[in-house]
C-alpha cells in the first residue's frame, strides 16, 4: 500500500461521473476474469449493489469504494483519479516493460497508453509453457488475437483452436475463453480488445 493510500480522502479528488467511475470498475473487475459474485466474496459488499455501481445506478460510499478497490488490487485513489488523456500517445519499448502485469504465470505488455475516451486495448501476451490455461475469463464486446511466434491453443468455449505463427481468431467475447500453450517453448501473442481491459 503506498503512503497515499493511508489517507485517502475522495474530497479531495475530482470525482469522475457515476457512468465513468462504474464503467473503470467494471474494467478491472472483467480484466481480471471476476464475476459479481467473485467480487461479492472479495470485497463483502453486494453483488447488486456492484451492479447498479458499474450501472452508474448509485455512487458507493467511502466504505464501499475501499472495499470494492481492495477486491480489485487496487487504490481506491486510482478509481476516482481524474483522467485527462491525450487524443494521441506514443509508447516507447523501453516504457512498455515498466507497465508489464504477470498474470497466472503469463506476462501482459500493454501496446500503447490509452488515448481519451479509448474503446479499444492491445497487448503482447507471453504465454507459459504448459497445457494449463494461463487465463480464463468473459468479457462484454470482442476480442482477436494472433500468434507472434510459438503456437497457442486457445478455447472459445467448447471449441479449441490451436494457432501457429502468423494465425489470428477473432471471436465474441462473451463466450467463456481461454489462452494456453501446449509446446514446450514459449509463445507470444498480441491480443486486442474492445472494450479495452484495464490489466
Amino acid at each position: 500500500m503506498r503512503p497515499s493510500d493511508l489517507d485517502f480522502d475522495p474530497s479531495q479528488a475530482l470525482d469522475p461521473s457515476p457512468t465513468e467511475l462504474g464503467r473503470r470498475i467494471k474494467l478491472l473487475r472483467v480484466s481480471r476474469g471476476l464475476t459479481l459474485k467473485n467480487l461479492e466474496k472479495a470485497g463483502k459488499i453486494s453483488a447488486t449493489h456492484v451492479s447498479e455501481i458499474e450501472r452508474g445506478k448509485a455512487s458507493p460510499t467511502l466504505g464501499a469504494l475501499k472495499r470494492i478497490a481492495s477486491a480489485l488490487g487496487v487504490s481506491p485513489a486510482s478509481l476516482v483519479e481524474p483522467r485527462d488523456l491525450p487524443p494521441t500517445t506514443l509508447t516507447r519499448a523501453a516504457e512498455r516493460l515498466g507497465r508489464r502485469v504477470h498474470s497466472n504465470g503469463a506476462t501482459w505488455d500493454p501496446v500503447a497508453d490509452p488515448i481519451q475516451s479509448a474503446d479499444l486495448g492491445a497487448q503482447i501476451v507471453t504465454l507459459p509453457m504448459g497445457p494449463e490455461p494461463a487465463l480464463e475469463h468473459r468479457h462484454e464486446g470482442e476480442e482477436w488475437a494472433t500468434v507472434l511466434s510459438g503456437m497457442a491453443e486457445i478455447r472459445v468455449e467448447d471449441e479449441s483452436f490451436v494457432l501457429r505463427e502468423g494465425d489470428a481468431i477473432h471471436f465474441r467475447a462473451a463466450r467463456v475463453h481461454s489462452y494456453s500453450n501446449p509446446t514446450s517453448s514459449p509463445a507470444v501473442l498480441l491480443v486486442a480488445s474492445r472494450p479495452r481491459l484495464a490489466m
